[in-house]
Formats: structure tokens, sequence, C-alpha cells
């Protein structure tokens, strides 16, 4: 670390992500503009991650870890920013990634105007395997509205300052809104003014829409990610998604900001089940164990609400489900399965802790739902955690059919575990 102050801080909050947040941090060091140091703050970490950071030895690089858990970014953002040297305070998620231009991107947009406090880049919210239409924040040919537009934290920096003007972020349990809002909303309501780069230097890979993502945490989209910048045509790739993104109307969208129909703590409480931090009490499976479809958040995956016990797929190809449930043999799963079309009942492809399984139906009988059938595997639960089955649908598995108002697909009802 230099001796004199650098320009830019970086704040990583972290949580549960282990060896999987490194390459988050290589998006960092790899940054062509070399003034910043990088502070990854860990919110109350038991696990692998503080080794992970401090085994880099990266002057770079400092590791601070909260002493009580506050779950959600606000409490290792303020404490990244206490310890920040920098002018400007920039936010990496520690499962988004960077463009090496980003901080020459948002240093460049600074100079143009020394009166700005926040500097916005442009931003895709990529959608899991490779769902079309991913989300574009952050690109403006005027400065950007806050109150109209959202802007994920690693598509911001701001003055250290701007703290002093609006105050630290807000605990998560005395909000209606998520953290990252209320603090736009403070800003724009204290009058700071925000600039855009103009240009998208950040890729994100939102935990919101991946259901269940930290209860077996992986990093090979963000992985990949650093790999297409090294790839010739990654511009145009770049060009596609956001031309793809004006025509599926995800393109810098309106967003509303009104919270106030829900209960302070709400946000969080939904977010900690949506990614799995939130879970059923693990037990032994003994004799066997149904689990019944209860509403919940699940992303990008089900609908929150089951009908008739029946909960039905929205859009990702591969959802996953929860088995909070250990074993130390073979165990036959059971899964009640509907569709509105008898063509896709065929054999069903699933994934249980990675290992790929096939799960073929039994009787397929005519339901309310248009047709109905069980499906069997047998599958390896894991002996000391919670396990992930995750479906593998088939195009005929995904197709919908406009039922009344609703758009219906395949659904599930009761699993059944049993020893094989």
């Amino acid at each position: 670390m230099t001796a004199s102050a650098p320009f830019f801080t970086v704040v990583m909050a972290t949580w549960g992500r282990g060896r999987h947040i490194l390459p988050s941090i290589q998006s960092v060091l790899e940054q062509d503009f070399r003034d910043f140091e990088l502070i990854v703050v860990g919110d109350a970490c038991t696990d692998e991650t503080e080794a992970m950071v401090t085994g880099l030895e990266d002057p770079r690089v400092r590791w601070l870890n909260l002493s009580r858990r506050v779950g959600s970014q606000s409490g290792p953002n303020n404490a990244g920013i206490a310890a920040a040297r920098g002018e400007f305070i920039a936010y990496l998620g520690h499962d988004d990634i960077w463009a090496p231009s980003h901080l020459s991107a948002v240093a460049e947009a600074s100079r143009a105007d020394p009166t700005v406090d926040f500097i916005v880049s442009g931003l895709i919210d990529h959608l899991p395997n490779d769902l079309r239409g991913g989300w574009i924040y952050g690109l403006a040919t005027e400065a950007p509205a806050p109150r109209r537009h959202h802007y994920p934290p690693s598509c911001f920096a701001h003055r250290k300052a701007v703290i002093d003007v609006i105050g630290p972020w807000q605990r998560p349990e005395s909000l209606s809104a998520p953290v990252d809002v209320d603090f736009l909303e403070r800003a724009a309501a204290a009058g700071l003014r925000f600039r855009s780069t103009g240009v998208v230097t950040v890729h994100k890979f939102s935990a919101a829409a991946r259901y269940l993502c930290y209860v077996q945490p992986n990093a090979e989209e963000q992985e990949a990610m650093l790999a297409d910048f090294r790839s010739p045509g990654h511009a145009a790739r770049v060009e596609a998604i956001i031309a793809e993104a004006r025509r599926c109307g995800t393109y810098m969208t309106a967003f509303a900001r009104d919270f106030s129909h829900r209960a302070a703590g709400e946000e969080l409480a939904k977010s900690t089940i949506r990614r799995g931090i939130l879970r059923p009490a693990l037990q032994e499976l003994g004799r066997g164990a149904v689990i019944r479809q209860l509403p919940g958040p699940c992303g990008l995956d089900w609908l929150y609400r089951p009908f008739l016990g029946i909960r039905l797929h929205t859009r990702n190809p591969r959802p996953r489900f929860l088995l909070p449930f250990t074993a130390n043999g073979p165990v036959r799963l059971s899964i009640r399965v509907v569709h509105p079309d008898r063509a896709a009942f065929g054999p069903m492809a699933l994934s249980c802790n990675g290992e790929t399984v096939t799960a073929h139906p039994g009787a397929i009988r005519r339901s309310l739902w248009g047709w109905t059938a069980r499906y069997e595997a047998v599958i390896t639960l894991r002996p000391d955690a919670a396990s992930l089955v995750e479906f593998q649908l088939s195009e005929a598995q995904r197709r919908k059919r406009r039922i009344a108002t609703l758009d219906i697909g395949l659904g599930i009802g009761r699993l059944r575990l049993r020893p094989a």
C-alpha cells in the first residue's frame, strides 16, 4: 500500500462466499486504473473467506471482519468506509465483476465534473442459465435520476464526504426499502449530484435471481465473465445484450420506489429465505419424509404462492429445490409433477448436489392441471448439510400454455424421500 492516500477505496462486503469470492477480487486487481485500495469486509465470517483474502498477499488488499453479523451489506459497507483512505468510495458485490476499465471510466467522469457527488456506471444484471433479457442500469445521456432508476451498489461510487451529508448505510431491520435504495433516496433528497460514465463496465450476477445460491455457492459465471473480457468480440457481445434489453423492455426501466406497504425488515427476511441463508432446520431422514409446497420467495424458479398444493415453475430453466435432510445411503426421491401438455412427461434430468440422475414418470393421468404423474429417482443426500435438487428442464417441460389469466407450465407438488 502506498504511503499517500489512494484515489479510490473499493469496499467489498461479504458473507458465505468462501473461495468463490476470488474472481470478484481478481476483477478489482486487474483494473487499468491502479490508484486504489481494496477493503474486503466480512459480515462476521467464520468460513474460509479470510484465508482466501489474506492468502493473496497483495499490499492493496485489506481484510476486516465484523464481530457481530448484521445480515446485510450495510454493516460491512460502514466499516469499510470508516477504514477508507480514498477520496472516492466504490462498491463491488462479492459475486459481481468489473471490467478492467471500470475505475478509469469512473475517474474520468469525476475529472470531467469536479462538483459531482456520485458517479454511476453502466451495469448488466445477467439472468441465470443464459436466460435472455438481462436488466441494464446506469446508462444515461444526462445526469441520472436516482428516484427514477435503480442503481445496484456495484455500479456507483461516491465521494467519501457524502457520508457526512446523508449519514451511514442504515440497518436493514429498520427499513421497509432495500438498504441500497434507502441510501440513494437520501442522496437524492439531499440534492447530491449524479453523473453517468455512459458505458457498461459492471456485470452483476444477482443473488436475488439465483434461488438458494448461498446453499452451495460457485463462481462459474464470474470466472466465465473474466474469460470473456479476454476473448475477441467482448464489446460486440455487450452491445448485443444491450440491444436485446431494449427489445425486451429491460433497458433503463423506471423503478417503483414506494416500499411504504412493506413492514420494516420485511425485505431482509425475504432476501435471507430466497438466497438460502435462512432455511429449515436440518434433520436426519430416518424412515422418510414428505415435503409440502409452502409460500415463500423463490426468485426466478417458482411462483411465490402454491396453488392447490402445486408450485408453478416461472422462468429459470434449471429451477432448484432444497432438501433439508441428511442420509448416509441412497435415497428414493418421488415428486408429483403436473403439466398442461402430456408430451412434457418424458424422462426428467435432475442434479442433486452436482450429481446428475434421471427421474422417470409413473402412470400419467388426467388432472385439474391437464396431466399429472409421479416421478422417481434415486439420489444421494449430503451426510452433514442440506442438499439441492436442480431440475434440468427440457424444452417441452419448460413450455407454457395460457389458461385464463395465467401462463401454466410445469408444477411440482409433494416431494417424498425414503431410504432406497
